[in-house]
């Protein structure tokens, strides 16, 4: 983390398995105070490059909108990375899925998740802050879940993340009604020379 507190994006390593690790590196090359989180990596098949990608809200003065950013690494034989050049995977930021806190009457120890745009309930994740029988199936109706990944082969790498730029929709001008679900975007991306 950055003196401000705010989540960077770090890296260690261990070449003699898991004995031993470096210190860590920082992978996000931004100096603001923005969050950086949620950190995804790949290797090339043939262990001689890395990519590392990650929601990134360095572009948003509020601290809010997010991006996915993603960073390549050189591997060298004796396990030494070195990285290279930072850039933006998404083509336009979105918002994001938790929009600020509820309160509600907890027990001590419990708390309420926050929660997303439109009221959208995701209590239902955190079973210890609910009583028992208080869930129902429609609370799943609205999951996002985790579906960030980057996968690797040996000219491409895929990058998932769950995407919410199309969270509200406009039937008509002027009306704008929540969608009740979000994106999962995937991208393929050719490995640096």
């Amino acid at each position: 983390m950055n003196a401000n507190g705010r989540p960077d994006i770090f890296v260690l390593r261990s070449t003699d398995g898991g004995t031993n690790w470096t210190n860590p590196e920082r992978v996000n090359t931004d100096s603001g105070t923005n969050d950086q989180w949620m950190p995804v990596l790949a290797v090339r098949p043939d262990g001689t490059k890395l990519l590392v990608a990650w929601y990134d809200r360095r572009n948003d003065t509020n601290n809010s909108s997010i991006d996915v950013y993603g960073r390549w690494a050189t591997i060298a034989t004796d396990g030494t990375v070195t990285f290279g050049t930072e850039f933006k995977v998404t083509t336009t930021n979105f918002p994001p899925v938790f929009a600020g806190t509820l309160t509600n009457n907890l027990a001590v120890g419990q708390y309420e998740p926050v929660y997303p745009p439109g009221g959208v309930d995701l209590s239902w994740h955190y079973d210890s802050a609910w009583p028992q029988g208080e869930r129902t199936e429609d609370a799943w109706k609205d999951h996002v879940g985790e579906y960030d990944g980057a996968w690797a082969e040996s000219q491409y790498v895929y990058v998932t993340w769950t995407d919410n730029r199309l969270l509200f929709y406009s039937p008509e001008p002027g009306a704008i009604v929540p969608r009740n679900n979000r994106d999962i975007r995937l991208v393929r991306i050719s490995w640096p020379q």
